[in-house]
């Protein structure tokens, strides 16, 4: 009974109700697709720095990452690549040899990463293959091909076909040299990573080496939902390995964790702001019907069910505001994650956090349930001050008020 007589006495004053609904509405629908925009450019960030070369997991002896010594290789790795790949979630697993060096051509030089791959495998671990915007990833029969970023490509003066002369630290600690032909460029969401990364061929590392080196297993994951649950299985079978996830390759992508953390601050803000609307909403509402209010207690209501009869009207003003500000927020966010959001003037800036220039927005499930019980512990402060305002009156007061 009490909820009819709230949605009635707000519409009471319509014009007033109309805009604090629009209000509510439009502060929600704005800062649900501003926390969705955010949220896509966290996912996007670890999407994108999984596909490139993080993968879910890797595997490496320990202090390997630290010093990246050409010894410091991994025994049995082919046993080791057959047991994981056999591990339910599971979705491929590369070996890879790891090298410092340098890359030269003709013009210039620079440090560079060697990465020695099984192309085949490769492709299923990273999406390198599908970021090669010229040449090809290791097609054809071209003798020693490397496949380099744009960034690298540009600071080297280096075109489809050129030569590439990779040098590096042998076991022996002799420099050993390799001319190599550019066969594929690639461009990422990093320049960092395309300004230093070279893929070869592992069988080609091993012909100037001399000796098969494996210094890095790569473990892609079917979803990252398993991650926890598979590190642990890896790290009980190979506890003599270090063994990472994405998360202690790459610390700085933890801000990812916080990010739902980071949302409810920014709607708690937005639905800070909107206390105060709504309090001067009901507050005139209050005062508009002292006389009312001031019958009321002289025909015997009780104070009690007023305050909830006030509260009652807050709580159905603002949740139907919010009912349909989240809506529109969530349709909003559906759409724009199927087609996504181009930020390509802010590619340049964007690829320094090695981040897509395409963003998809994207808010969790939860993030909707947290929203709704903020907006109902809004409603509830912003209905007190008009509340205990309402049943301080004193009847004889407030009938005499409009009298």
């Amino acid at each position: 009974m009490l909820a009819l007589i709230a949605w009635r006495n707000i519409w009471r004053s319509r014009r007033r109700s109309t805009i604090m609904i629009l209000a509510i509405t439009l502060g929600l629908w704005g800062g649900l697709f501003a926390v969705g925009i955010f949220g896509g450019m966290y996912a996007t960030m670890v999407d994108s720095a999984i596909d490139r070369n993080l993968t879910h997991l890797q595997l490496h002896v320990p202090g390997f990452r630290e010093e990246q010594l050409i010894t410091m290789s991994i025994s049995r790795p082919l046993a080791i690549v057959d047991s994981i790949s056999a591990i339910p979630g599971v979705k491929a697993v590369s070996a890879r040899t790891v090298l410092e060096g340098m890359g030269s051509s003709p013009t210039s030089s620079q440090g560079v990463e060697i990465v020695g791959i099984d192309p085949a495998v490769e492709q299923h671990a990273t999406a390198i293959g599908r970021h090669i915007v010229g040449g090809s990833y290791f097609q054809g029969d071209e003798r020693n091909p490397a496949v380099i970023g744009t960034k690298l490509a540009e600071r080297l003066n280096l075109k489809l076909h050129a030569k590439l002369v990779l040098s590096f630290q042998d076991p022996d600690g002799s420099i050993q040299y390799g001319a190599f032909r550019v066969a594929g460029i690639f461009n990422t969401e990093s320049t960092s990573f395309d300004g230093t990364t070279v893929f070869v061929r592992g069988s080609d590392l091993r012909s100037l080496v001399g000796v098969p080196l494996i210094h890095e297993i790569a473990v892609r994951l079917v979803t990252n939902d398993s991650l926890e649950s598979i590190s642990r299985t890896i790290r009980a079978r190979y506890p003599d390995l270090q063994v990472d996830t994405w998360k202690d390759l790459a610390p700085e992508l933890k801000i990812t964790e916080s990010a739902d953390i980071s949302m409810a601050i920014i709607m708690g803000i937005i639905l800070l702001a909107l206390i105060f609307g709504i309090v001067n909403t009901m507050l005139m509402s209050v005062l508009d019907r002292v006389r009312e209010f001031g019958v009321l207690m002289a025909v015997g209501m009780k104070r009690g069910r007023i305050f909830r009869m006030i509260l009652l009207e807050t709580l159905v003003l603002s949740l139907t505001g919010s009912a349909i500000g989240i809506m529109l927020g969530a349709l909003s966010i559906a759409w724009t994650n199927r087609i996504g959001i181009s930020l390509a003037w802010f590619s340049e800036g964007l690829s320094l956090y090695g981040m897509s220039s395409t963003v998809y927005p994207l808010v969790r499930l939860r993030m909707y349930g947290v929203l709704a019980v903020m907006v109902v512990i809004a409603a509830c402060i912003a209905a007190i001050y008009p509340a205990v305002k309402a049943i301080r009156l004193r009847p004889a007061s407030a009938i005499a008020t409009f009298g």
